[in-house]
């Protein structure tokens, strides 16, 4: 099973070129930085969780940092996200 959308996803250089964007010298201090536990940021680092819209969202709120720019700087070339087509849901009425 992928994990990721994009064979061009890389988390790793992902936080460390915010690092470098914010002039931080480290994931510590890129955690403290956008209001996220050091343990988010390593487990992005290494594959072991995805980039959420929630901990994007918190990057972006933190940082100014336009959402395409995060999803380029993650690797994430696609030129727009498509709504997720859900089942037909009888309580929803869709």
């Amino acid at each position: 099973m992928k994990m990721y959308a994009s064979d061009t996803y890389t988390p790793e250089l992902f936080i460390d070129r915010l690092i470098r964007r914010l002039g931080l010298r480290s994931s510590s201090a890129l955690a403290r930085k956008v209001g996220l536990s050091p343990s988010v940021i390593s487990k992005v680092r290494h594959r072991r969780l995805a980039v959420s819209g929630e901990i994007l969202l918190k990057i972006h709120e933190e940082t100014e940092i336009p959402i395409r720019e995060l999803r380029h700087m993650m690797g994430d070339t696609r030129p727009y996200f498509s709504p997720v087509k859900l089942p037909f849901s009888p309580l929803l009425g869709t």
